[in-house]
């Protein structure tokens, strides 16, 4: 009873929670699907363009900082999934060239959506 208590008495925990799932399972297939890319570009030796490739990981980096943060601090860790959704997607933009990679942008930055939703509605909340 509890728990139905605190949904009830805080509406901006359901979008925490949604966000956690959500984020959990995004950061997942994002370090499922990088860590073997960054084994194999090491692996593999010296390439020209090291320094694009070392931008994309720096961001990413910064993308599953974001997400650990958000569990404690929901606005920081939103305002960085969000602003490093955005620019990995203009990574991949220039990247390819590509307008379809835009849609990197939707899955990506929901949750940090989520967290900053969370945390918008629980300041208005607790005022």
């Amino acid at each position: 009873m509890d728990k139905r208590m605190l949904f009830q008495d805080q509406p901006s925990q359901f979008y925490l929670l949604f966000a956690r799932i959500i984020g959990s399972l995004i950061t997942g297939i994002f370090i499922l699907f990088m860590v073997p890319e960054f084994i194999t570009l090491l692996s593999t030796g010296q390439t020209n363009n090291e320094g694009w490739v070392l931008v994309f990981y720096i961001l990413s980096i910064i993308y599953g900082i974001g997400f650990l943060i958000s569990f404690w601090k929901p606005g920081l860790g939103g305002f960085l999934l969000v602003s490093s959704s955005i620019l990995i997607t203009l990574y991949a933009f220039i990247d390819s060239n590509s307008f379809f990679v835009l849609l990197l942008f939707i899955p990506l930055s929901f949750a940090g959506i989520l967290f900053l939703i969370h945390w918008k509605k629980s300041k208005s909340y607790n005022a």
